[in-house]
Order: C-alpha cells, then structure tokens, then sequence
C-alpha cells in the first residue's frame, strides 16, 4: 500500500476513535436542526444550524454555504431581516447554486429599506431567471417604493405603547358601534397556554382587549376571557360586524409537533360575554388552511383567506356570500386575479363604503406586505392602490381598521422591530389651507404697510386684513376653504390695485400658498396707452386696438375709485381748431368704448389736446424700422427735419396717441335711481 494512503487511513482512524461524540454531536445537531426547519420551528432551528455551522470544518465548502443558506431562511421566516440580509449575501458570496438567493437578498434589502442594493439584485436575479414573475415585480415595486415615498400620504402614524408589549401584538378590531373598545391578537406574558409557538418562540396568541373612556383615553389592556374564545392555540385576525354582537376569527390547532391548520370560528355576543365558538365550515379538506375572517357591513359576505384549490397564488382571498343575515354562507367564490396574485393576499378588511383593503407583496410595494384599496363597481374590482407612505413602509404592514366615519383608525406592523409586529394608529390631519404673502412697492421694491387686502372666494365669501411693519399679511385655515377659488386684492392710497389668484379647487393635502404682490404707485404724469394709433385724419377706433383697453379696464375695475382724464393727441398736420376737434372725438371714441364695457362714465373725462404736446420718447422705442431716442420731442421742426417721408410718418403716428391720467381716487358712484328715491323724505 503507498505509504501517503497508510497515513490517510491512520489519521482518519485516530480522528474517528478520538472525536466520535463530536462527530456524532454534529450529526444529531444537524438531524435536530432539518426536523425543526421542517416543522417551521425556525426559532430553534435557527440556533441548531448557527451551532452546527460553526462546526462545520472550513474545507467542506459545500456544506457550510448549505447552512448559511439555512441560516438566512430561518430568519427570513422570523422576520428579522437584518440578520436575513447579512446570511443571503454570504450564500451569495458563497455561490448558492439556487439564484433565489439573490433574490431573498434583494427581499431582506428592500425591507431594510436599501432600495438602490436591493434593485441591483432584482435585476441580477431578473437576469438569471427570466421567467419568474418576482425578479421583474421586486424591480416595480423598488421604482413604486422610490415614488411613493417623494408623495407621502397626509396621515399620522405611531405605535401605540399602552397596547404594545415586547411580544406580537397586532390585527386590532373594533369591539362596539362606537368604536370604544378594541379587541387584538397578542402573544404577551399573559396569553393563555404553557407552550410556545416554535415558528416565533413566543407564546400562542390570545385576544386581548381595550376600553376608552369619555376623555378619549384607552386603558391598559386586559384578557378577553379564559374560554370560550381564547384558548391554549392561536386566536387572531378578530373581525366583528357593526352591531358588535358576532365576531368571527381565525384559531390554528397544533398537535404534538403538527399544524393541524386553520379555521374560521364566529362566536355570539351572550350579554356582557363572548359564546362558545362555532367554526364556520368553508373546507373538507384538512390540508387547506382558511383565515382571516372580515365580515361586511351588511353581513352578507364574509371575505376571508385560504390557499384552497383554486387558488393562483400561495394564500389567496375568497368570498361567501348569503341572501340574509339568517342565512347560511354559501360556496366560496375566488376574488379573481383583478385581487389575487401569485404572492400573498391576507387579512382583508370591508370599510363602511364598501371598499376593500387587504395586504398584499405580490402586488409592487414598498417591501415586504402592503396595504391595498379596491372598489368593487359593476365592472368588478378596481385596481388595487397601493395606499402609500407612512402608513405603509419597507416592513410588514396589514391589519387596517377604522374607525366609522373618521379618517382614522388603527393596523399593524414589525417596522422598527426585529421580528415583532406592534399596533400603530393613523390619524388623517383635516386638509387645512393657509395664504400669506408679502407686499412690495413695484418701483422701489420697499415693503408696503397698511395695505388692505381682499380675499374673495367663489363661495361668495370675504374676508379682508391689512399688511403688518413688514408688508406682509396672512389668512389663515379657517378663512381659506377647500375646493375653492380665490382672488387676491390689494389697495392702498397712491397706489393702483393689484390681484393675484389662488386655487384650493383640487387640493387633498394641507398646503399654504405664497402670494406675493406689487402695486405700482399712482403717477403724476400721463400713462400712455399701448397701441391705441388712429388714421390719418380718422376717430374710428380699430377693431384691433380694442383689445389694448382691456389692461386699462382692468385697471378701472381693480381701482373702483379712481377718476381718469382720457387725453387725445394728434399730429402737426392741420389747423389747431381743426386738430382739437379731431382729438376730442378720438378721446369721445375711447370713452364710449369703455362705457360699453362696464365702466362708470362718472369716472371717465375726455380731454383734447390737439397738437399742442408734442411726445417726449421717455425710452429708446423702434417703430416702422426707425429709431427714437429716448429724450427726443416730436416737434414740427425735428419731424421736418427727418430725411424721408416713411420717417416723418412713423414720428407722426407716435404722436396720434391716447394716453390717460389718474386725477382723483375719491370717486363714489350715485345711489341707483330706485335707492334714491326709497331715501327721499316723503312728502308731509
């Protein structure tokens, strides 16, 4: 025999005579550790294959990435995915041979709220395996968790400590019509039972229950009873219908090291008590686990969970229905793929307007489970809404109740936790508005005090405030409603109105808007109308220069109490007896134009100045390809001066114009003729 395989032999011979126990210690450890895996007790067997691998000699390279791959599944079943996270990406360093690694990893980062890692990983495992659906769904659901956390809902949300304790608590439900009492499912001290749930290595769950007095205060919570309804096994997922006499939930059975399955069970209110349960047969088959009762608010179809055959993924929702309250349920009727999907849907809940919310992870969420909304119309169910951040998160999130009427309420969720689940509330703030801004002189930029400002509502509302020391103002929630329109108005003495426009038509959140304004203050000089030119020897105002009036009445709407002078202006040519005439009618023109538009012919006085002022270009202008500088009066002696006709006629043109100037801002309309003649003392 060669010499290298005698010293194999004896060497192997020596370490099985010396270490036998450990080697036999190891095997049993590994024996131990595969039986409890298999029977979902990942709490020990996580610990079984931690002791095991450590054990493991470095060169069987093999076996130790099995056991890390081990490892990381137990703590993916526990919910603890830090850990989880750490052990994939090992089994990944490792080469797992099964790319699901990858993909666990990416699930364990998405809950860690690693979304740039975890979409890495979706990709590369997308890349692997083309065909399976959750590559291509981690992806969505990184994009969707990207968006949805850039436009969180307007909602509060905190765990409540008075009903949490170290263990699982969750799946809260309302236990009377006022919604004042609230029972859960809870793995407490307290909890019945002597033995431990080996899935959690907490104790089995019982239901828990909650009072609130008249202040809004809840109590320290307290056992629901000792039996009927708790027992030694698992109670949970409470669902009660609105007259608060039944409730239905789930019970799982377990018998030595078997889960016996799930089962919905209803038991009757029997005056201050709950009855004895009696299950609600929905299965024959006793491989089929059902749960997660949510009765309607009518009562005539109970939704719950199953993964009975028909199902398209691992637990789907179904329905029973019944004509009456007195009815039984009939067969159960699958909710279509429209709800389900090839992942989990779980723990649904009907909300008072018929609408449908459910968990889920097989539709693209933010990790983990998700709460969904659906609409049953008469076209089906509507798309499932992902209902967003923050009451949804990376973590686990399920078990939503409200309260009746009211934007609030409770659910569940393991976020902050490292595989326990806590009640949290959620609180929609009112959707509340504010507007505000600050007030600047158009010409210095200096803040304007003592301005009043208007805000008028759509709704025919008026509310009115004035600037403070530092031009600003400010309405506030109760004065700006929803779904309305604004319009802003500033006045002050020596100043032309201003208005701006704010909008709430729409809005679903909270939001205050900044309106910041300018008002120009009132000139001495005359303000020259744009593009108000007339013919030659012409009156009529063109069809095409009305539409520059339109800032001018504008102008006179926003200042109800200014008068202006409406001044008209012709060229050199002609006569000045002739010239005033012509003007006076171009000022008459304008005036009647304005009459006809709602202005106040009170506050209107045209004036004609014929050819007596020539214009004064007060800035650089081009027109008709010639340019005037700024300074420059049109003269008759500098426009005679010019070199060409077409030059003349421009400078001509500038000077037929119209201009208009604020010469008082007291102006009261009269008393309609109907109001003066009420007001007119009587004859004796």
């Amino acid at each position: 025999m060669h010499r290298s395989l005698k010293l194999l032999l004896v060497i192997g011979f020596l370490f099985l005579s010396v270490f036998p126990e450990q080697v036999m210690a190891q095997s049993r450890r590994l024996e131990r550790a595969e039986r409890a895996f298999e029977l979902r007790q990942y709490n020990e067997a996580v610990d079984l294959y931690r002791r095991a691998y450590n054990r493991v000699s470095r060169r069987d390279r093999e076996e130790a990435t099995r056991l890390t791959f081990k490892i990381a599944m137990c703590y993916r079943y526990t919910h603890n995915h830090r850990m989880a996270e750490a052990w994939f990406n090992r089994a990944v360093r490792f080469n797992y041979p099964d790319p699901v690694a990858i993909l666990y990893l990416a699930d364990a980062m998405m809950m860690n709220e690693k979304y740039e890692d975890a979409l890495q990983q979706y990709k590369r495992y997308a890349e692997k395996v083309p065909d399976d659906w959750r590559g291509h769904h981690g992806i969505a659901s990184v994009e969707l968790a990207v968006q949805l956390l850039e436009a969180p809902e307007d909602y509060e949300v905190e765990s409540v400590r008075l009903f949490n304790s170290r263990a699982d608590d969750y799946t809260p439900a309302f236990a009377d019509h006022r919604a004042s009492s609230l029972i859960f499912a809870s793995s407490r001290d307290a909890a019945l039972g002597d033995d431990n749930d080996p899935w959690t290595g907490n104790k089995h769950t019982s239901f828990f229950i909650t009072y609130q007095n008249r202040a809004g205060n809840w109590d320290r919570p307290s056992i629901l009873d000792e039996g009927p309804v708790n027992t030694e096994y698992n109670e949970g997922a409470p669902s009660i219908n609105a007259a608060a006499t039944e409730m239905y939930f789930t019970r799982c059975t377990r018998a030595e090291e078997t889960d016996m399955g799930c089962r919905i069970f209803r038991s009757r209110r029997e005056g201050a008590n709950w009855g004895t349960p009696q299950e609600i047969r929905l299965t024959t088959d006793s491989a089929v686990t059902v749960g997660h009762p949510a009765i309607s608010p009518d009562e005539l179809a109970l939704y719950f969970v199953s993964n009975m055959r028909g199902s398209i993924g691992e637990n789907d929702i179904w329905v029973v229905r019944r004509n009456t309250r007195n009815d039984e349920f009939g067969p159960p009727e699958h909710l279509g793929d429209v709800i389900n999907t090839r992942g989990n849907e779980m723990f649904p809940y009907v909300h008072e307007d018929g609408s449908l919310y459910f968990a889920s992870d097989g539709h693209p969420g933010m990790g983990g489970l998700d709460i969904f909304r659906s609409t049953n119309t008469i076209d089906g169910w509507t798309k499932p809404e992902n209902i967003g951040p923050p009451i949804n998160s990376s973590a686990d999130d399920f078990g939503i109740v409200f309260k009746p009427g009211l934007e609030q309420g409770f659910f569940s969720s393991n976020r902050g936790r490292i595989g326990s689940y806590n009640i949290f509330s959620f609180y929609r703030a009112p959707v509340e508005f504010m507007i505000s801004g600050q007030v600047l002189d158009d010409s210095t930029r200096a803040v304007v005090r003592g301005a009043a400002v208007q805000l008028v509502g759509s709704d025919g509302s008026l509310r009115q405030t004035e600037t403070d020391r530092e031009g600003k103002y400010v309405f506030g929630s109760s004065e700006v409603k929803e779904n309305t329109e604004y319009e802003i108005l500033v006045n002050k003495a020596g100043y032309f109105a201003a208005r701006s426009h704010a909008s709430t038509v729409g809005e679903e959140r909270s939001r205050q808007f900044e309106v910041n304004m300018t008002i120009a203050p009132i000139p001495l000089t005359a303000i020259g109308l744009p593009e108000i030119f007339f013919e030659f020897d012409s009156w009529e105002l063109q069809t095409q220069f009305k539409d520059s009036l339109n800032g001018l009445i504008r102008l006179m709407q926003d200042n109800p109490n200014i008068v202006i002078e409406l001044a008209a202006h012709t060229d050199d040519r002609g006569t000045e007896e002739y010239n005033d005439s012509l003007s006076q009618r171009r000022a008459r023109e304008v005036v009647n134009y304005l009459v006809e538009q709602g202005i106040d012919p009170g506050r209107l006085q045209p004036v004609s100045y014929g050819k007596r002022m020539p214009r004064i270009i007060e800035a650089t202008i081009e027109r008709e390809g010639f340019v005037f500088e700024a300074g420059t009066e049109l003269t008759e002696e500098y426009i005679s001066e010019l070199p060409t006709e077409e030059h003349q006629e421009a400078a001509h043109q500038l000077n037929r114009r119209t201009e208009f100037r604020v010469v008082a801002e007291d102006y009261e309309p009269p008393d309609p003729p109907d109001q003066r003649q009420r007001t007119t003392p009587s004859d004796p």
